[in-house]
């Protein structure tokens, strides 16, 4: 029997969720998933984040950053990223802004493809 692994989204889709939700972790532990993890915010910038009523997390404030993350998924891919301008800047930091990235790292990412991709493969054969 042949059995057809072409058809990557199955797996591509659950690496892709797996992948968000690392980011939502990151977000929720300040950054702490990341290496490094993310600075501190300066004490002129919390200052005005209380004054104004925001939380005193880095970046947060509105929330829209943290919920503008999108998983996403086909046959050749799996990921997850925001459309929001500013995103870049802050997973890359600039000369006046200190990185603090929200993405997984790639050996995070790799890793969990390979979990992924292992149970997806010991699925087909068990089912051949």
């Amino acid at each position: 029997m042949v059995v057809a692994t072409n058809d990557r989204r199955t797996p591509n889709r659950q690496l892709s969720i797996q992948l968000y939700g690392w980011v939502l972790r990151n977000f929720q532990q300040g950054g702490a998933l990341q290496s490094p993890a993310w600075r501190p915010l300066a004490a002129s910038t919390l200052k005005q984040k209380q004054r104004k009523g925001y939380s005193s997390k880095p970046l947060e404030r509105t929330g829209h950053l943290r919920q503008s993350f999108r998983s996403f998924y086909d046959n050749e891919q799996a990921g997850v990223g925001s459309e929001v301008p500013y995103s870049q800047y802050h997973e890359t930091g600039t000369r006046t802004l200190p990185q603090r990235a929200m993405l997984p790292p790639q050996n995070v990412a790799l890793d969990y493809a390979v979990k992924v991709y292992d149970r997806w493969i010991a699925g087909i054969a068990r089912s051949a």
